[in-house]
């Protein structure tokens, strides 16, 4: 899934900005392209329209992150058969380019730095987007997006704030779920069993009675497992909409609060609330002592049926998200039925809207085939389909509307299979995996609905770190020794988080509060917010 690689791609994020970029990738490069159609010569006979001029043959180089697929150029033939079988006036072909997760930052770098001609390339807030927006080597897309960009303004024209700067366009979002929602996975048989009614949960403190029970009666059994909990998902983004953490606007207790004024996340009263309530669950033995483990696979312990309860953001989108349900495509995968009860929703953010983008390279050499090219993983589903998951018949096959694997075939062993229909493209236009729910689609399009009902006032705000790098490096160093005690319930927060502010603000707390609250006001006045 994609958090996994997220989370190992986070960990580049200093490798991939850190590299140089030389000025031929400058953003100032003319968008004019061979695409752009010239009237041929004049005939004997006159003509009273020009005549569209056939386009050169061009190769569109594809640049992402991805592990080793042994059917690589297979499927990037297939690719390029269909599209000279069913575009044949945009004379292109693609040229698929993954890098491993663990050697994007190198060669991305080497890429850009030696002028390396290539074109589409996946960005995102959490991957070096800013950093290789601010060497320069992206290209602006309005003039792009408004000639060659039909079919992706039509699903994201109203999206483009995460990827805007300086009042241009510099990368395209993937049209997908556009938030995610935060609560609680229940054993469903351990639900049962004790017939516990989950509608009585409101808040988080509401489950503190079933943990108890568990704990009492199910010897072996984890009341609650992490890495997260209260602290974590639930309050960072049910609760507290974040500039650059520890610092963002409080939402309140019911999520309700719309402030503009930046507070320290530590020294909210729920975050203390919620911090000592996790500190009990610890002490009384409702959480699993290995919760700050690296890599720890909670799911593995519902499987082997070792947990009661999952605090999180790994919820499914389902059609129903205001009543516990059972989490289809998670039960099938383990073999054993879980709950969901979602507590809180995310608001419509920036970071979200720049999550998983697609940019075209200042050294591509054709920017509007570039683009239609990108257009089309946004209205032909077949595009997608192969790229997403291969060749029919040979990497999948079709099993009442969903993928599934050939016959014999794993997805350990299918010589193309990943999990990248994130990076690209119109999401709604995908298939699903068998296991999944099959209307998971139409449900996010439905979600999209309701969060876009509910956008963050800091919606199309960017903070620029840059004169206070110092002191987040500083304050991210201090943070990194205190957060994993205080989510797990391992520390007593009445006596560390004094301490842990203390620190902070030595490093420089009261500066990046003061520089984030300036930027944001900034913003403000000049957008008329």
């Amino acid at each position: 899934m994609r958090n996994t690689n997220k989370t190992i791609a986070v960990l580049l994020f200093s490798i991939l900005t850190a590299g140089t970029v030389m000025s031929g990738c400058s953003s100032s490069k003319t968008v004019e392209s061979t695409s752009s159609p010239s009237p041929t010569q004049s005939t004997t006979e006159q003509s009273t329209a020009p005549v569209k001029e056939a386009l050169k043959p061009y190769e569109v180089v594809m640049v992402y992150p991805d592990g080793p697929q042994k059917d690589l150029q297979k499927v990037n033939d297939a690719m390029n058969t269909y599209l000279k079988e069913t575009y044949p006036d945009l004379n292109a072909t693609i040229k698929l380019n993954p890098i491993d997760w663990s050697a994007w930052g190198d060669k991305t770098n080497l890429m850009f730095a030696s002028n390396e001609k290539f074109d589409l390339i996946f960005t995102a807030s959490w991957f070096g987007f800013e950093g290789v927006y601010n060497k320069g080597a992206l290209l602006p897309l309005d003039d792009l997006l408004l000639e060659y960009g039909q079919d992706i303004e039509a699903v994201e024209k109203e999206f483009h704030d995460g990827a805007r700067r300086k009042g241009k366009i510099y990368g395209i979002h993937t049209h997908q779920e556009l938030g995610g929602l935060q609560g609680i996975a229940f054993s469903k048989e351990l639900v049962d069993k004790y017939k516990f009614d989950l509608t009585t949960i409101k808040k988080m403190a509401d489950l503190e009675p079933m943990l108890k029970v568990i704990k009492e009666n199910e010897p072996g059994v984890t009341p609650a497992v992490g890495p997260n909990f209260p602290l974590d998902w639930y309050f960072k983004s049910g609760h507290m909409d974040n500039a650059m953490e520890p610092i963002g606007l409080y939402l309140g207790e019911d999520a309700t609060v719309r402030d503009n004024t930046f507070v320290n996340m530590y020294e909210t009263p729920l975050y203390m609330d919620l911090a000592r309530m996790t500190r009990s669950w610890f002490k009384a033995g409702y959480i699993n002592k290995d919760a700050t483990t690296q890599g720890l696979d909670v799911w593995a312990k519902f499987k082997a049926k070792k947990a009661f309860a999952y605090i999180g953001t790994d919820m499914e989108i389902l059609k129903d998200v205001n009543s516990p349900q059972l989490m289809e495509g998670k039960s099938k995968s383990l073999g054993v039925d879980i709950i969901q009860l979602p507590l809180t929703f995310d608001q419509l953010r920036t970071g979200k809207l720049s999550a998983t983008m697609q940019s075209i390279s200042g050294t591509s050499e054709d920017p509007a085939r570039a683009m239609q090219v990108l257009n089309l993983f946004f209205k032909d589903k077949n595009m997608l389909t192969l790229f997403n998951f291969g060749v029919e018949g040979t990497h999948y096959v079709m099993n009442n509307g969903q993928i599934d694997q050939p016959s014999g075939i794993t997805p350990q062993t299918n010589p193309f299979y990943h999990d990248n229909m994130w990076q690209i493209g119109n999401q709604m236009l995908n298939y699903t995996r068998v296991g999944e729910d099959i209307n998971k689609y139409q449900n996010y399009e439905k979600f999209n609905e309701f969060i876009s009902s509910r956008p963050s006032n800091m919606l199309g705000f960017t903070f620029d770190s840059e004169p206070v790098k110092n002191e987040l490096i500083a304050m991210d160093n201090i943070r990194k020794t205190y957060d994993p005690g205080f989510t797990t319930g391992q520390l007593d927060p009445d006596k560390e988080v004094p301490n842990m502010i203390k620190k902070l603000k030595a490093a420089g707390l009261d500066k990046v509060m003061a520089e984030t609250q300036k930027q944001y006001d900034e913003w403000r006045k000049a957008n008329g917010k």
